[in-house]
């Protein structure tokens, strides 16, 4: 089974690294957990390594080795086509998934910091999509995916940042990185993909938000949480989740037109007005 591989054992030690470095407050968490675990599959033969001894591993210490690289653009840039139905699909397909996914962590991100309001808007959240927005259109220049906003950014949160500031000096690394990506490309992926867990256990803060109470909330909300993993894709848990949640909306407002009335669960603030009026009660019984 996969608990049997080392790889994924070293990963798992590069979770608890960072997630002892996060107890104690240490912002370099990240940086140290995905380095330590890629420095030790860095060596060869044996059975962490990320370059084993066959054709792929021969090819991937090849370009390792020359740590530091220029590629030419002229293969991806205004590489455009002339099929106009293919391109009709390509941009709504697109257009879905970069909007929803771009939503759900710009709210995830802004919730983190504590500047989403409880409708789930954020100061200047207009400049913010824009600002993807136009990126996307730049990107597709250079034949990339969509040069969205990523949940990975969650760990820059975490870490401290607040200000687009971290976006800058983040996008002039990425910058450096463009001439060594040998050594960039060459992390492997159970190097990060602690990180990625840690980061989404601190998320999980956000659910205690959710009324749970509720059965329409709840299962939601459950949707969405287990179908964005399952399906690698935030847009795809989103819609699962809307589509279920209008698709029980409606079934209620069908039954209620035939008589059939939904029962009216407490709400939050009347439960706990309900809560503190029985707490006086027994202060005064005792005092009694």
């Amino acid at each position: 089974g996969i608990m049997t591989s080392a790889t994924t054992w070293l990963g798992l030690v590069g979770l608890f690294i960072t997630a002892a470095l996060l107890s104690y407050k240490k912002k370099s968490a990240f940086l140290i957990g995905i380095g330590f675990v890629t420095v030790i599959s860095w060596f060869r033969n044996s059975a962490v390594t990320y370059f084993p001894d066959d054709d792929n591993g021969n090819a991937r210490f090849d370009y390792f080795s020359k740590v530091v690289s220029i590629e030419p653009l002229n293969l991806i840039t205004g590489q455009f086509t002339s099929e106009i139905g293919q391109v009709t699909l390509a941009l709504f397909t697109f257009l879905y998934i970069d909007l929803l996914d771009t939503t759900g962590t710009l709210f995830a991100l802004t919730s983190m910091i504590g500047i989403a309001d409880e409708n789930g808007d954020f100061p200047k959240s207009r400049w913010a999509f824009s600002v993807d927005a136009i990126a996307t259109s730049f990107g597709s220049i250079f034949g990339l995916s969509p040069v969205t906003s990523y949940i990975e950014s969650a760990a820059g949160v975490e870490a401290g940042s607040r200000t687009g500031l971290t976006a800058v000096v983040c996008g002039f690394y990425f910058f450096l990185s463009i001439f060594f990506a040998p050594i960039i490309a060459n992390i492997p992926p159970w190097a990060t993909g602690g990180c990625l867990i840690m980061v989404g256990a601190l998320m999980c803060k956000n659910l205690s938000q959710i009324k749970w109470e509720e059965p329409a909330h709840a299962l939601s909300a459950f949707l969405v949480v287990i179908l964005m993993p399952l399906t690698y894709s935030i847009a795809n848990g989103l819609i699962y989740s809307i589509l279920f949640w209008y698709a029980l909306q409606i079934t209620f407002k069908v039954l209620n037109l035939i008589g059939i009335q939904q029962s009216q669960s407490e709400t939050t603030e009347e439960k706990k007005t309900g809560v503190e009026t029985s707490g006086k009660q027994n202060e005064e019984e005792m005092d009694a």
